[in-house]
């Protein structure tokens, strides 16, 4: 584990403490979910950018083209 010393707004600290109290675990293991959490989802916005950079409209389309023509399944109707 690393230790980090990092500014945080009072506002923020004041809703994170509250959080914490609230699920009844220590403000750090809060903050360390909540860093974790985030750079989960930036690492795989990223991942999805790249791979959205090799799509093609084409392809899309080819693979639609092999969606069969049929009514739903019983429960999966729009509404």
């Amino acid at each position: 584990m690393t230790t980090i010393e990092a500014q945080v707004p009072e506002p923020v600290m004041e809703q994170a403490r509250a959080l914490a109290a609230r699920e009844r675990i220590p403000l750090a293991q809060l903050i360390s979910l909540a860093v974790t959490q985030s750079v989960g989802v930036w690492s795989h916005e990223s991942y999805m950018e790249h791979r959205a950079r090799g799509a093609s409209r084409t392809a899309f389309d080819e693979a639609l083209s092999e969606v069969p023509d049929v009514p739903p399944m019983p429960g999966d109707e729009l509404p």
